[in-house]
């Protein structure tokens, strides 16, 4: 019996041990400035943040075809867009793996999963895996919220404990603030 506890203590200290001793991702901090990208989207063209002369500032969400969380956050993605979009945030998914070791995201099934979800933003592809190490994105979904001038203003990772529905609030309660601090500098200056 000693044994066993002795076992599982063991196996418990190495696992946390092995976690402590994975370097974290590296990637934009709140404050600096993301650079520009041009990517394909799903209807073949380049989009770069650039093209949105309109936007105030952008949700890039880092998702994919076939990660679970990243289906399961899908509609709320769709529908932070709708509503943000029009305010000046639109969303910008980026699918940040390779195809060639995961199928499921080829760029062809990029284009079958845009139509079928009716993604109202740009979905485009990481071609070679450049764009989401900058960022620092590790997981799918991960979310920044960049200012127009590319200032990241804020990310985030969902994990299992963070519902759907908190997408649209938190996001939500964020850019709210910022059109709040907009209007107050607007109105001072």
């Amino acid at each position: 019996m000693k044994a066993i506890k002795f076992l599982g203590l063991a196996l418990v200290i190495g696992v946390m041990s092995a976690f402590t001793l994975i370097k974290p991702a590296e990637g934009y901090k709140v404050g600096d400035i993301a650079t520009d990208f041009s990517l394909k989207n799903v209807d073949n063209k380049k989009v770069s943040l650039k093209d949105f002369s309109a936007a105030k500032g952008f949700i890039v969400v880092f998702t994919c075809n076939h990660c679970p969380y990243a289906q399961a956050y899908e509609d709320r993605i769709v529908a932070l867009d709708k509503k943000y979009k029009k305010l000046g945030y639109p969303v910008i998914a980026i699918n940040p793996n390779n195809p060639a070791k995961q199928k499921d995201d080829s760029f062809e099934l990029m284009q079958v999963r845009a139509k079928e979800k009716n993604f109202t933003f740009p979905y485009l592809l990481d071609e070679g895996q450049k764009i989401y190490p900058q960022y620092g994105a590790t997981k799918t979904p991960h979310v920044y919220i960049l200012q127009k001038n590319s200032l990241l203003i804020f990310f985030f990772v969902f994990t299992r404990v963070i519902r759907a529905r908190m997408l649209v609030l938190f996001v939500g309660a964020h850019v709210v603030q910022h059109f709040k601090c907009e209007m107050k500098l607007e109105t001072v200056v």
